[in-house]
């Protein structure tokens, strides 16, 4: 085909010619259409494919519907591309049209390439390969070498795809395959261009192009290569020559009226104008490829030019445009992550579909070769009969009658298979509509489930966080002993309530599979005696002894998951003085192993009571979710029954198990064991050593309940630092734009602007914001894991939970 003309002389044809010759010309006519104006190349085809219909013309009505499908395909309507490839593929195996079955099958795979299926679409690929190989299509032959050669490329197997696109380069240069020749110097010139090797890809891009210049051609990939040199010069640094070639390939594809390449030059020529600092050419240049995108549905072009705009405005000191620009980004990607995923469910419907039909068409087919097979033996029993009717009159009549019965028994068997193979199809359609829907419901329940998990969090932790932090606060200052044991009380009592939560939030993580066991350093006879504090107010008033005993050999320090280790015991204890009126409840602890090599000691922590015990057919259960030994207990006792089920899940990824002696009356003995790696490094815990390690900080507060601003405020001002508090991310992008801060403490749900957009537009705003690299860390009252990825991913820094805790929050300053 000439560079940038069509031969329109088939239109006057057209008028001139009906039938099966009118029908050939319309499908000529939409394939030279289908690059530059697919909508046009549809109607043409869809005219053929109704006259094709009409004249019973089976070979035209296939190439109609070949046609339909690359017309959807030039119009981003994958879907429907699919559906019509799929029937025209369909429509050759039934005619034996191999060139036309290679054809279709180099399509789908195509499309499959595009939908992620390599699998599918290397088996396309190779199909069309072994037809073309077997009809002596050589040009053929190249062109699925080099689609086979683009999936291995897609699959990142580089050597691979060099591999068939050296064959074809092979076969093209022999043949003087222009066309192919043209695409297969393209593709390698692609892979040295991904691998950065910008001179190698040059010298096949150039050889391409002398090819179409010499030649007259465009072939499929050859639209675009002076968009490629465009990109390897601009990869280079090469400005001023990448900016020389998109302005010869823009010419070139809008004189082919290229839409797609016209969208795709526009943008590189962007990115190219960004580069250089010339931004209101490089924004110009972005909004006309975006509207040319939006205009032919080139969404993942469109959500590169909003990325590319974003980071110009952003480059100018247009923040506001900046963000405005990037939420519609941020749309648009989820928008095309979920419209992917609908596509590749669809195509798995489309092609599951299809090979249900032709699962029918082959049983159709086979009662009709029988039904064919049964007339012939009839008519051969019929000559039989003719040639020995005077010897074997009687017995021949007896034959052919108990034949017709057998055949009319067969027939009814064909029926009865028939009917059967109908109802089955009609349950598997059922079945995977209510499996859809199903699915449906239960993602919708599990998204409920997360907002309720997420929201309950943060709203006990807002509160809960003032309460201990004033605790914490008023502890560490001049108060007498009596005082201090108070506040300790409910301090540690409102951990307590916290881990009570903390029980549903953990539950609903382990179950789906996304808890991760933590590491840090923690002194273990602390953390008991902190479990066992928040329980005295309990047993004093039941007048129930509460005990500690340990091993004097027992280590001190520990790094691991200090949260997991102290939610068991809080569920172990908890439960022994909720099931005991009377006596006592004791905990110990000894060595079970020293494992020298790793540093790791075997721990066992034995919880025993004396309260109303557990029968042995209950002790089966009761490490089941909300299970508890009697069903009367969660009424008199209260409790969900969730603290079994996780302390057990907990023990178990601490690579421990956990085990209860028990008879019903006489009390309860619950022992585990977990394996912890030794910290031989004493903790140190002379706040006024940690606080020397760095000098004092200028931080910035932003934090919208004023109580937990007054503690976080306190708490630093206690490291020896400076603060100043904000109510919300506006404020803080504001101050930032003035203040110079060492770092920032960011809540997360904030109104107006929460700390998840605030880091965003803290990191783009590098011609506002005085220090746009500052330290931030998240001090939220979530506690999903959701929010900690959404928090690195915004990019902050560290991530902390409140209640806050100082020692750890020093820790992190002094990290930072």
């Amino acid at each position: 085909m000439i560079l940038g003309k069509r031969d329109d002389t088939t239109i006057v044809d057209l008028e001139n010619h009906i039938g099966v010759e009118k029908i050939e010309i319309l499908n000529n006519l939409s394939s030279s259409y289908q690059n530059s104006e697919p909508q046009k190349a549809l109607e043409l085809a869809t005219e053929a494919l109704n006259l094709s219909i009409k004249k019973n013309a089976a070979t035209q009505e296939a190439k109609s519907l070949y046609n339909i499908g690359e017309s959807y395909r030039a119009m981003g309507e994958n879907i429907k591309s699919l559906e019509n490839l799929l029937s025209a593929h369909k429509k050759a195996i039934q005619l034996s049209d191999k060139e036309m079955i290679a054809k279709t099958s180099n399509s789908l795979g195509r499309l499959n390439r595009f939908f992620g299926d390599f699998s599918e679409a290397l088996d396309y690929h190779k199909l069309a390969l072994n037809i073309f190989t077997e009809i002596n299509d050589k040009e053929g032959v190249a062109s699925s070498l080099i689609n086979i050669g683009v999936v291995y490329r897609n699959l990142g197997d580089s050597e691979k795809a060099l591999e068939y696109y050296n064959k074809a380069l092979t076969i093209c240069r022999e043949n003087n395959f222009n066309n192919e020749l043209t695409n297969a110097l393209v593709s390698i010139g692609n892979i040295h261009w991904y691998d950065n090797e910008n001179k190698k890809a040059l010298s096949f891009y150039n050889e391409a192009k002398k090819i179409t210049e010499d030649q007259g051609i465009m072939a499929e990939a050859a639209s675009g290569i002076t968009n490629n040199i465009g990109n390897a010069y601009r990869n280079m640094g090469e400005y001023d020559k990448a900016l020389e070639y998109y302005k010869q390939s823009l010419k070139n594809n809008q004189l082919a009226g290229d839409q797609n390449m016209i969208a795709i030059v526009l943008k590189n020529r962007g990115i190219t104008y960004k580069k250089k600092g010339n931004y209101s050419k490089a924004i110009k240049d972005f909004n006309e490829s975006k509207l040319i995108a939006t205009k032919i549905q080139l969404l993942r072009v469109v959500k590169e030019d909003l990325q590319n705009l974003a980071e110009t405005y952003s480059l100018l000191g247009n923040f506001k445009k900046a963000f405005e620009i990037h939420k519609e980004f941020t749309r648009l990607k989820d928008s095309l992550d979920n419209q992917e995923s609908r596509n590749r469910l669809l195509m798995l419907q489309l092609q599951h579909t299809e090979k249900e039909k032709e699962q029918l068409a082959t049983i159709e087919q086979k009662e009709n070769a029988l039904v064919s097979t049964k007339k012939s033996n009839l008519r051969n029993y019929i000559i039989l009969i003719s040639l020995l009717i005077s010897i074997t009159v009687l017995v021949i009549l007896s034959r052919f009658r108990r034949k017709m019965k057998n055949h009319k028994e067969l027939l009814e068997q064909n029926a009865d298979l028939e009917r059967r193979v109908e109802e089955r199809t009609r349950r598997l359609r059922q079945e995977n509509e209510r499996r859809k829907i199903a699915q449906e419901q239960a993602e919708l329940a599990n998204e409920a489930k997360n907002n309720f998990l997420a929201t309950i969090s943060h709203e006990v932790r807002t509160p809960i966080n003032a309460i201990i932090g004033f605790c914490d606060l008023t502890i560490k200052s001049n108060i007498d002993k009596i005082h201090q044991e108070n506040l300790t009380r409910v301090k540690d009592s409102s951990a307590h309530l916290l881990a009570l939560i903390k029980d549903i939030l953990d539950y609903s993580q382990i179950e789906g599979g996304n808890y991760e066991l933590k590491k840090e350093t923690f002194d273990l006879n602390k953390l008991i005696e902190s479990v066992i504090n928040a329980f005295y107010l309990d047993a004093d008033s039941k007048n129930i002894k509460l005990s500690f005993n340990k091993e004097n050999t027992i280590p001190k320090y520990y790094t691991g998951d200090a949260d997991a280790v102290r939610q068991v015991l809080y569920n172990l204890i908890g439960n022994g003085l909720k099931f005991t009126e009377e006596g006592e409840v004791s905990v110990s602890i000894k060595v079970d192993e020293i494992i020298a090599k790793e540093e790791k000691v075997k721990l066992r922590i034995d919880v025993k009571d004396t309260g109303i015990g557990i029968s042995q057919l209950k002790q089966k259960l009761i490490f089941k979710g909300f299970t508890q030994a009697d069903g009367s207990s969660s009424r008199k006792y209260g409790g969900a029954g969730l603290g079994l089920t996780l302390s057990k899940h907990f023990i178990e990824m601490m690579d421990g198990d956990i085990w209860v002696k028990s008879k019903k009356g006489s009390g309860s003995t619950f022992s585990f064991n977990v394996i912890l790696k030794e910290n031989k490094k004493k903790v140190s815990k002379d706040l006024k050593a940690i606080t020397d390690k760095k000098k004092p900080m200028h931080i910035l507060v932003a934090e919208d309940n004023f109580l937990n601003a007054q503690v976080v405020a306190a708490f630093l001002k206690r490291l020896g630092h400076t603060s100043k508090v904000v109510n919300n991310g506006l404020e803080a992008i504001e101050i930032l734009t003035k203040e110079e801060f060492d770092a920032i403490l960011m809540d997360i749900e904030m109104p107006k602007m929460d700390g998840i957009e605030a880091t965003i537009a803290i990191r783009l705003g590098k011609k506002n914001i005085i220090n746009p690299d500052i330290p931030i860390i998240a001090l939220t009252a979530h506690a999903l894991k959701d929010y900690e990825e959404k928090s690195f991913k915004a990019g902050m820094n560290s991530y902390l939970t409140k209640p806050v805790d100082i020692d750890k929050l020093s820790e992190i300053l002094i990290a930072v």
